[in-house]
């Protein structure tokens, strides 16, 4: 495992200095694993948060002394966990606070906070609004107990319902709600009651993800021993259509496979990673993606707090992408959204005869559709989206 100390960090080109960045802060903290989650995390302990917290300080330190970085304009900030709300209000408002005196963040930064809605009090909510916050993105994941009981999440269905009240009761208007879908034994009828639940809420924007397996997952874990059947293909496609129907009739526009918002309430966070531009990752685990560079944390509270102590950025890999590579890259995520990619794009990578080959074959099997100028997934590709992509990769 390599780690970079700050002089080895090369700087970019000075015209860079004209394009806006994204930050994604990882706070790595929760209470208990979900069932489905693999994101990296460790259990809440306050010794172990004000080390982390200290190691993060000296970490934004560091980038903040790089001029092609601190002098960028910070267009999106978003914490994700782990549970950030998991953090004490007073700790949270500190950190939002070096962020800010840190980095050239721009008058309407769009700065999201991840949080159960069951740590979502009144006094939490005054605060992160008041420290800034301007979206919050809530993990519901379902309103029917049983399903919440399946995959292993805290808190209960009226807890899920009054911390949504409570953010909005607070002054936040931009709310998020992660949902999924394809959980074991959930039918299609309760599906659309968690959808129906959604909808009441009335909120800005909601993600509703088929559930995936990942490796070490306990979920991937009881697939593996055979006590976990999964949902079959057709099934869970009839799922995704119901929340398009459901959540379209209900104000909502689909902009991304698993993405439906209100008018002028998408991700603009998210939106960077789909149209390939530039982010800034910070935290333990967390992924950078910055002047054709993809570097990643180390996945170790531990280890991090070590490096950072030392006077090191904690990068544990770091891979310089071939310019070929990264048109091919921001085609594949550029298709997730439902507008498509210009033509031009295409454009850049055709003279790649594999390539050429795989895309023409995937328009002929009505993957994906070439109109307008655009080149979009058809409803057949947005169903299987991760093969258009590993095709075109």
């Amino acid at each position: 495992m390599n780690f970079t100390p700050l002089a080895a960090a090369q700087p970019v080109e000075i015209n860079e200095l004209r394009t806006d960045l994204g930050i994604y802060l990882h706070i790595p903290f929760c209470f208990k694993r979900c069932h489905f989650c693999a994101f990296y995390l460790v259990m809440h302990e306050e010794q172990r948060v004000e080390q982390f917290l200290q190691a993060l300080e000296q970490e934004i330190a560091l980038y903040a002394m790089r001029v092609d970085l601190s002098r960028r304009a910070v267009s999106t900030v978003y914490v994700g966990g782990g549970t950030p709300t998991a953090l004490l209000p007073g700790q949270f408002s500190q950190l939002l606070r070096v962020m800010i005196s840190s980095f050239s963040l721009s008058e309407k930064c769009e700065i999201t906070v991840e949080a159960t809605p069951e740590s979502l009090t009144a006094k939490y909510a005054d605060i992160l609004l008041q420290a800034g916050v301007t979206r919050l993105s809530v993990g519901i994941q379902s309103f029917d107990p049983q399903e919440r009981r399946r995959l292993g999440v805290s808190g209960t269905v009226a807890e899920a319902i009054s911390g949504v009240q409570i953010a909005k009761q607070a002054g936040f208007s931009n709310i998020n709600a992660d949902l999924i879908y394809g959980i074991p034994g959930q039918s299609l009828w309760s599906w659309e009651m968690t959808l129906t639940q959604a909808l009441e809420l009335n909120l800005s924007h909601l993600s509703c993800y088929a559930l995936s397996l990942e490796a070490g997952t306990r979920f991937h874990t009881e697939f593996r021993r055979g006590t976990l059947e999964l949902m079959d293909p057709d099934d869970e496609a009839c799922f995704q259509h119901r929340a398009e129907a459901q959540l379209e009739t209900g104000g909502y526009h689909r902009y991304e496979i698993s993405n439906w918002a209100k008018e002028g309430c998408v991700c603009q966070h998210n939106l960077r990673y789909w149209r390939g531009l530039e982010y800034l990752g910070l935290g333990p685990s967390a992924q950078s993606y910055v002047s054709g560079s993809r570097f990643g944390n180390v996945s170790s509270v531990d280890q991090y707090a070590k490096q950072l102590e030392a006077g090191m950025l904690p990068i544990a890999e770091r891979e310089r992408l071939p310019r070929l590579q990264q048109e091919k890259e921001r085609i594949v995520f550029g298709l997730r959204l439902l507008e498509g990619i210009p033509i031009d794009w295409i454009q850049g990578v055709s003279q790649d005869e594999a390539w050429s080959t795989s895309f023409n074959n995937l328009l002929k099997e009505d993957y994906l559709l070439q109109a307008n100028s655009r080149v979009q997934l058809t409803r057949k590709g947005r169903q299987f989206a991760d093969t258009v992509g590993m095709r075109l990769l």
